[in-house]
């Protein structure tokens, strides 16, 4: 399975994952780099991709008062990019071939046009005045042949790419990411996070109703763990680059949502009702220090994104 989910390019205030308008692109930040000179670069993803880029770009320009580069990218194969300065939101651009929409993936939501097809060299001047604006330096020879590779040629991921076409861009470096506050990656998180966790089950029960509803039956209500799910799922990647979160609390919270969902599926029909307390212990029988393990400098997750990385600093 490819590379899915969306590269931001912005110059935050603070955190580019704190920036208001970033919950456009999606809630799942996973990677945040510094790029010199105030300028960060986030991996994120969402419950519904792809996301509307439009939107969400002209939001972080308002909200930071600096240019937006977004692109997302579909399976490793193909991308579509957007550019944004104040008062003006660019045009929505498939990569790798600028001629015209794509023939495999929709790169927008469902009820939004496709991007329209483009000359390379429309796309180039774009680009270089995004980075003049934006107080970069672009190497248009660079992006040209970025924007000019021939996959059949030499095939090279959609995500490499993109990340070859932001340092033509201009900026100083790509440092290796951001250490996370816990390890979101590991259990008890992953007890929510998961592809197949209490949120993603949550949020596809939900789908499922709406589609019932729609058909005219009457589904099943929404046991009280979905929401608890949806919205522990949302906390904890909120609190992933934030300092001074209190990991043992976060645990517990998805302690007891684990055990409401075992409660409502019958997973301990006949016993007493689900202990929180007793669950953590028994999940959890080697955290007696207070503490949680700290997150894997050698995550392999991590180790592969931080291969992009231009600079250790």
């Amino acid at each position: 399975m490819g590379y899915w989910g969306t590269v931001v390019l912005a110059r935050p205030q603070g955190l580019l994952v704190d920036q208001d308008g970033m919950s456009g692109f999606g809630y799942q930040h996973r990677w945040l780099r510094d790029l010199g000179d105030g300028w960060q670069l986030l991996e994120t993803s969402g419950w519904k991709d792809p996301p509307d880029l439009l939107g969400p770009c002209g939001a972080v320009v308002a909200s930071t008062g600096h240019p937006v580069f977004a692109a997302y990218v579909s399976d490793g194969d193909c991308a579509v990019m957007c550019t944004a300065m104040p008062g003006v939101v660019g045009l929505l651009t498939h990569l790798w071939d600028t001629s015209g929409p794509c023939g495999v993936f929709r790169h927008q939501p469902d009820d939004l046009p496709e991007p329209i097809g483009r000359s390379v060299d429309d796309v180039v001047a774009e680009l270089t005045g995004w980075s003049t604006s934006a107080g970069l330096g672009a190497d248009a020879s660079a992006l040209r042949t970025v924007l000019n590779h021939d996959h059949s040629a030499a095939w090279k991921p959609a995500d490499d790419l993109l990340f070859d076409l932001v340092q033509g861009l201009g900026v100083a470096r790509i440092g290796r990411t951001m250490p996370w506050a816990f390890p979101i990656n590991r259990r008890p998180f992953t007890l929510i996070t998961d592809f197949m966790g209490l949120a993603s089950r949550a949020r596809s029960r939900a789908v499922y109703r709406r589609a019932e509803e729609e058909d005219g039956d009457s589904p099943e209500p929404a046991q009280p763990w979905e929401g608890a799910a949806i919205e522990l799922e949302e906390e904890l990647w909120a609190s992933l680059y934030r300092t001074g979160v209190d990991v043992v609390a976060l645990a517990r919270q998805v302690v007891r949502v684990q055990a409401a969902y075992d409660e409502a599926s019958g997973d301990r029909a006949g016993r007493a009702a689900v202990d929180p307390d007793r669950l953590f212990e028994s999940l959890f029988a080697g955290l007696v220090d207070g503490r949680l393990q700290p997150d894997d400098p050698e995550d392999s997750g991590r180790r592969w994104a931080d291969e992009r990385a231009t600079s250790v600093d």
